[in-house]
C-alpha cells in the first residue's frame, strides 16, 4: 500500500508518488550520462533547464540528478553514470519529505486563506533562494535550487530568479523544468542550458506505470491505443484510465463532431468535469479542449490557412486567460466547461464549415 511521505503539490494525484519520492527514473539515458559525465569532470552548467511535455520524467531526473551530487559530494569520486537511489537512505528519504538542506524545491505555493495551492509560483517564493543560499551548507557540499515547474513564474518572480541565475554563488545548481519553452523569457533561457526531453516510448511509459502501481489495460489493443493517446506522458496515461480521461476525452470529441449542440449532453459533460471534488477532471478537460485547439491550429497553419491558424492561436489564449480567471476568482466551474464546449464547437464549425 503506496504511503505518501513527499508534501502534496498543486498537481498531486491521489496514490501516485510524487517525483521526489519515486526511486525509479525511466528512459532519458542520454541526458542522465551526460549530466553525471559534466559533474565528474567539473564542467556541471550552473543552470540547467529540462524541457518536454509534462508526465515524462523532468522532475523525477530532477531529483536523482539532486540525488547523485548529494551522494557523490566530491565531483572527482563521482562516478560518470547515475547510480540506482537506495530508497532506504537518510538522503532519499530527507528529500522526499522536502527537508533536506541542500536543496530547495520551488512550486506553486499554498494560499494561507482558503488552503488552496496558487495559480502560479509568486515572488516571494524566488526570494527564499536568497535566504537558502545564505544558509551554510554541509561540509562544503552543493546546494540545488529547483523550480517545477518555471512556467508557473509569474514575471515578477521570473525577474526576481533571473538575479540569481546571473550571479550564481559557487558549489550551486539550478534546476528548471519547463512543459514549453516559449513560456520563459528568453533571458532565463540564454543562462541555462536546454536539455530537451522526448515523450517516452510505449515500453518505457508501461514501465512507468508499473513502476508507481498505476492501472495498465490488460488487453495489447487498449495498451498501445491508451499509449498513443498519452502521447509519451505516464501523467496523460494515469488521468486517462483513471480518473475518467477517456470517458471525458470521447464525450467532448463526440460533442465537437455533431452539427448541433445537444445541451443536455453538454451539461451532462460538464458535471462530469466540474462536480464536487472533481478538480483533477476539470484540469483534464481543460487540457483536453486546449489541445484540441492547438492541434487544428498547427494544421491550418501547415495548410497554409493563416486565418485559420490565428484564429485558433488567439482562442487558446483567451480560453487560457478564462480558465486563469476561473481558477483565481473561483468563479463557477461548470458554467467554464459549458462556455468551452459551444466556443469551440461554434468555431470549429465556422472554419470547417
Amino acid at each position: 500500500m503506496f504511503e505518501r511521505v513527499a508534501p502534496e503539490q498543486h498537481d498531486t494525484l491521489p496514490d501516485i508518488p510524487e517525483p521526489a519520492e519515486n526511486p525509479c527514473l525511466v528512459d532519458h539515458q542520454y541526458a542522465r550520462d551526460m549530466l553525471a559525465q559534466a559533474y565528474r569532470s567539473g564542467k556541471m552548467h550552473h543552470a540547467i533547464l529540462l524541457a518536454g511535455p509534462q508526465g515524462i520524467g523532468k522532475a523525477t531526473l530532477a531529483f536523482h540528478l539532486a540525488h547523485h551530487i548529494f551522494t557523490h559530494p566530491d565531483p572527482v569520486n563521482a562516478p560518470e553514470e547515475m547510480v540506482p537511489i537506495d530508497s532506504a537512505s537518510q538522503s532519499f528519504r530527507l528529500v522526499a519529505q522536502g527537508a533536506h538542506p541542500g536543496l530547495l524545491h520551488l512550486s506553486r505555493p499554498r494560499n494561507d486563506r482558503d488552503k488552496k495551492f496558487k495559480t502560479v509560483i509568486t515572488v516571494d517564493e524566488i526570494r527564499r533562494v536568497s535566504r537558502f543560499l545564505g544558509m551554510t551548507t554541509q561540509e562544503g557540499g552543493y546546494r540545488v535550487i529547483l523550480v517545477d515547474p518555471a512556467d508557473d513564474m509569474n514575471t515578477n518572480a521570473a525577474n526576481a530568479l533571473l538575479k540569481n541565475l546571473e550571479e550564481p554563488p559557487r558549489r550551486t545548481l539550478f534546476i528548471l523544468t519547463t512543459h514549453s519553452l516559449g513560456r520563459l523569457l528568453p533571458t532565463i533561457r540564454s543562462r541555462c542550458q536546454t536539455i530537451k526531453l522526448q515523450p517516452l516510448g510505449e515500453a518505457s511509459l508501461y514501465k512507468v506505470l508499473q513502476n508507481i502501481g498505476a492501472e495498465i489495460p490488460s488487453d495489447a489493443g487498449e495498451r498501445s491505443l491508451l499509449a498513443a493517446r498519452a502521447s509519451g506522458s505516464a501523467r496523460n496515461a494515469i488521468l486517462l484510465t483513471q480518473f475518467g480521461g477517456l470517458e471525458i476525452e470521447q464525450a467532448l470529441n463526440d460533442l465537437l463532431s455533431r452539427k448541433r449542440l445537444n445541451m443536455s449532453d453538454v451539461f451532462r459533460l460538464a458535471d462530469a468535469a466540474s462536480g464536487k471534488d472533481r478538480q483533477i477532471q476539470f484540469s483534464l478537460f481543460n487540457r483536453l479542449a486546449l489541445d484540441r485547439i492547438s492541434d487544428n491550429a498547427r494544421m491550418a497553419a501547415e495548410a497554409g490557412d493563416l486565418r485559420v491558424a490565428a484564429s485558433m492561436t488567439a482562442l487558446h489564449e483567451d480560453l487560457r486567460s478564462q480558465l486563469f480567471e476561473t481558477d483565481t476568482f473561483n468563479l463557477d466551474k461548470r458554467q467554464h466547461v459549458v462556455g468551452t464546449i459551444t466556443t469551440l464547437h461554434s468555431r470549429l464549425a465556422a472554419h470547417h464549415g
